[in-house]
């Protein structure tokens, strides 16, 4: 995707090119600039050929905040065109957007792209496979799919690299997780990967889990340093999302999440996704900018009605797991544990995988630790590889 910048004029105007610069900011949670929503406003429809305009179909679908029908017009495209790799690759990633998780597996698992030898991209859409496997708990397959993809293209593949740390981190084993990011990290740590930041962010988790102060540290400045210069709306939520672990593990404060507040408002103004919405309101409520995070959860909740009903209801979902964060803040944590329990079912619905969704349940322990039998967590929530730290 980032070799599109490279394209002359001519080359740009084309309808897949304007199509692939389109998706490249929607499958990113964000809406294309206004030069991109020109371009694709100006495709002749007598143009392009069928799967074009099935493509075009499903990037309306997103630009109107219709993940569902999105996914369904991707799943649709590869049916009719079982050879065509983007529609597998961007309904891979509305499925991420949406917290899809059944349909994360079988669009993948079904398609006659999955079988090694059938494209010279399988070891890439394997390791999608792997990731897939995992956010259904299939985390033996997910590791196996995933070395699989590394053997067969060791040098560019970050994904796998991706997938594999997610198996290993959720089944406790740190300490693979540690050799794994350590031994490939010159594969993916060139400022061209797209995955850098959240590579990063992921040894950061697995280094708190295993109490490696010192590593965190580090890892730590690498994903918050990003915020220094101009960064994607993904690459944010990953720094908030980590700042947040450290606030609650008494190892941050307000006064470090001064940046990410500071970007808040430019990334809230390019969302397009519930999942960036919320990290928008924790990076302002995480610097205890509370009037303001009210001001924007309300602006957030008055969004123009024209939006589909998938996209305005997972932001009454983020405004409800941020209002979480907000009770947390005030020193109300039963409040913040009633209000949290009252949303988290619906929190998978705002996409992510499932080590970023855990952050609710990292606000869910830490507000219920050592309060008593009256704050009743959930079944199930003691088996997940929670990464903070309870500190006195």
């Amino acid at each position: 995707m980032t070799s599109l910048d490279g394209l002359d004029r001519a080359e740009s105007d084309q309808p897949i090119i304007v199509i692939l610069r389109a998706y490249l900011y929607l499958l990113g949670g964000v809406k294309p600039p206004t030069e991109v929503v020109d371009a694709l406003r100006h495709i002749d429809p007598a143009a392009v050929s069928v799967l074009e305009s099935a493509h075009l179909d499903a990037i309306r679908h997103l630009m109107h905040g219709a993940y569902g029908a999105a996914g369904d017009t991707l799943l649709e495209i590869s049916k009719q065109f079982p050879t065509d790799e983007l529609a597998l690759a961007a309904g891979h990633q509305v499925d991420f957007l949406t917290g899809a998780t059944e349909t994360l597996l079988s669009r993948l698992s079904t398609s006659p792209l999955l079988t090694e030898g059938a494209t010279e991209t399988y070891p890439y859409l394997l390791a999608m496979l792997a990731f897939a496997y995992g956010e259904n708990n299939e985390f033996a397959k997910a590791y196996t799919a995933g070395s699989r993809a590394l053997v067969l293209a060791p040098d560019d593949n970050p994904w796998a690299v991706h997938a594999c740390a997610h198996a290993l981190f959720e089944t406790r084993d740190n300490t693979a997780v540690s050799e794994l990011l350590s031994s490939t990290r010159a594969r993916w740590n060139s400022e061209s990967c797209l995955l850098r930041t959240h590579l990063s962010w992921h040894h950061a988790l697995n280094s708190m889990a295993a109490a490696d102060d010192d590593a965190l540290a580090g890892f730590a400045d690498e994903v918050t340093g990003v915020l220094e210069t101009e960064c994607s709306a993904m690459q944010f939520t990953d720094a908030v999302s980590l700042l947040w672990r450290l606030r609650l593990a008494g190892i941050a404060g307000p006064d470090d999440f001064t940046a990410v507040a500071d970007k808040a408002l430019e990334i809230r103004d390019a969302s397009n996704s519930a999942f960036i919405d919320l990290h928008v309101l924790l990076a302002i409520i995480g610097a205890d900018r509370h009037a303001l995070a009210k001001q924007v959860a309300t602006e957030i909740g008055a969004e123009a009605t024209d939006l589909a009903e998938h996209l305005t209801g997972t932001r009454r979902t983020a405004v409800g797991v941020a209002e979480s964060f907000l009770y947390y803040c005030q020193s109300n944590p039963e409040q913040a544990v009633r209000q949290l329990i009252s949303v988290l079912p619906a929190v998978v619905g705002m996409g992510g995988s499932m080590v970023q969704r855990d952050l609710a349940l990292e606000l869910l322990v830490t507000c219920a630790h050592g309060r008593g039998a009256d704050m009743t967590i959930p079944a199930g929530i003691d088996r997940r590889p929670l990464v903070t730290y309870l500190r006195s």
